[in-house]
């Protein structure tokens, strides 16, 4: 097995590190080696949050510059700050959501998407937070959402991590409705991300 390396990106508040839990939960339960490492030092205050996913034998916690098979991002001024960390052809699922930072000055939606859109690679961007809402009643699980999504249209990330162990691993985070929902949320994220695949 190729190694294979997953950068989760966003703000604080939005999950990140309970999504970086779950893939590497997800990775034992199959039995890989999996190393997880965070980068957040303003999370509790919607600060930049950084969650390197290496999956294969004898890796440092740290991807390479240009080395991530797939980028889940949560937020689209994170994403367009990391996007360089994706390697050319690798996969980018950006949540369609903008969470400014206070009191400066930004790019637009559309001035991001057009930064992201620069790379060579296969983009995928989808309102996980509408997807959340509907199905939860909040956009609390679109960390969730972009995962589904991302299992969807990465065959390779597909071939890692079934569906059916991710949703073991949400046993492992979620009790009672919201397990429910979060597993039911997984499988729609998923269904949507098989029909827009490459």
């Amino acid at each position: 097995m190729r190694n294979y390396n997953i950068l989760i990106v966003g703000v604080g508040g939005q999950g990140l590190l309970t999504l970086g839990s779950v893939i590497g939960v997800a990775c034992a339960i199959r039995g890989l080696d999996v190393a997880v490492a965070e980068v957040h030092g303003m999370s509790q205050r919607g600060g930049s949050v950084v969650v390197y996913v290496r999956i294969g034998e004898e890796l440092s916690p740290i991807m390479p510059m240009s080395s991530a098979d797939h980028m889940l991002a949560l937020e689209l001024i994170e994403a367009a700050r990391y996007i360089h960390h994706v390697r050319r052809m690798g996969y980018a699922t950006i949540n369609d959501f903008l969470w400014p930072p206070p009191l400066s000055l930004y790019p637009s939606r559309d001035q991001l998407i057009s930064k992201v859109k620069s790379r060579d690679i296969r983009l995928h961007v989808v309102d996980a937070n509408d997807m959340s809402i509907k199905i939860t009643g909040s956009s609390i699980s679109a960390n969730i959402a972009i995962l589904g999504y991302a299992l969807g249209v990465d065959e390779s990330l597909r071939e890692l991590l079934e569906l059916d162990v991710v949703e073991k691993s949400l046993e492992e985070h979620f009790r009672g409705r919201a397990l429910e929902l979060n597993k039911s949320l997984l499988k729609i994220a998923f269904e949507e991300g098989l029909k827009r695949g490459e």
